[in-house]
């Protein structure tokens, strides 16, 4: 018995007068998404279970959350089975959309203190995104080195990179609308204006009032002067319908016929607002615009018209369009 305590004794000597192991486990990824996208789904705890190997491991842990939804002092704590155990992730440092910087403290199976770093590099294809752990594993583990603790954590930093990878190249980045009052010249244009119901306004629409304007200019064609447009003269949503001008600019001696017609432009001040992305979505814009402009010293001056910078033409993906959208506006105490 004696003999069996003393062995104890000297065991838990041996064990005590171990120095902690010291290690580093880095994986990283390229991902097709703005560093901005990358970037939020890390420095959001709940953005976690979209991406994380560990999250999938114990689908009945217990989660909580604790100060600021995302960003410094954000506080996520985990306590589940053996294979993701108890700890808590304190993001401690960012320097936004580049780096995250986070303490992670197990408690069991045993406790140990780590830290966490995500950095954020912008590259031709997108970001190539750096996961990076840095800690020291407790003495009493001295059979464990750096190789070990590469073939433990390396795997399934892979596999949450590629996780974040998918979730990352899947959201649309938020665009960020803004409105500039820009001063445009008239410039002689011609046109075909239809009332048409919004189901029957489509490409086919398009293509063909714009065929036929083409058509008729044929060789002053080279007179054109700037991109395809639409005018909108009236916009109701009860009834389902517009009043528009399919149009293009163009300096042609031209009068014009019983369909196309010719105009001038509108000349003056304009609040414009560039737009990337389909067609279906300017809605968003027109609805900026009007709150810009009912939320300022200026008025509503006339129809607001949409310039087609890049299109179908240009690009298959409509995420790729281009559009410009224009508001004739005057002082509010201009009659």
């Amino acid at each position: 018995m004696k003999r069996t305590a003393l062995a104890a004794l000297a065991g838990a000597a041996i064990f005590a007068s171990c120095s902690p192991t010291e290690y580093e486990v880095s994986r990283d990824i390229n991902i097709e998404a703005p560093p901005e996208v990358v970037y939020e789904q890390v420095v959001n705890h709940k953005n976690r279970n979209a991406w994380s190997p560990w999250e999938r491991m114990d689908p009945n842990m217990t989660k909580s959350y604790e100060g600021p939804e995302a960003g410094v002092g954000a506080i996520y704590k985990w306590s589940g089975n053996d294979s993701v155990g108890t700890g808590t992730l304190e993001i401690t440092e960012v320097k936004e959309y580049e780096m995250i910087k986070s303490n992670l403290t197990f408690t069991s199976p045993w406790e140990s203190t780590s830290e966490i770093i995500w950095n954020f590099e912008e590259v031709d294809e997108g970001t190539k995104a750096t996961w990076k752990v840095k800690g020291e594993l407790p003495g009493y583990l001295f059979w464990m080195g750096q190789d070990d603790m590469e073939e433990a954590m390396g795997p399934d930093f892979k596999r949450g990179l590629e996780s974040l990878k998918q979730v990352a190249e899947s959201k649309k980045p938020e665009q960020k609308l803004s409105a500039q009052l820009v001063d445009v010249s008239s410039t002689p244009y011609y046109y075909i204006r239809n009332e048409v119901t919004f189901e029957d306004m489509n490409s086919e629409f398009f293509s063909e009032r714009y065929g036929a304007i083409a058509g008729y200019l044929a060789a002053d064609m080279q007179n054109v002067n700037g991109p395809a447009f639409a005018v909108y003269h009236k916009w109701d949503e009860e009834a389902k319908m517009t009043d528009l001008e399919v149009a293009m600019p163009c300096k042609s001696s031209k009068s014009g016929n019983d369909r196309i017609k010719k105009g001038q432009t509108y000349a003056g001040k304009a609040m414009r607002c560039t737009f990337k992305g389909p067609y279906e979505n300017t809605g968003e814009v027109h609805e900026f615009l009007h709150a810009r402009i009912e939320g300022s010293d200026m008025d509503f001056a006339g129809s607001p018209w949409e310039v087609y910078l890049v299109g179908s033409e240009q690009t298959e993906d409509p995420n790729e369009y281009v559009t410009e959208i224009y508001y004739p506006v005057k002082p509010k105490s201009a009659s």
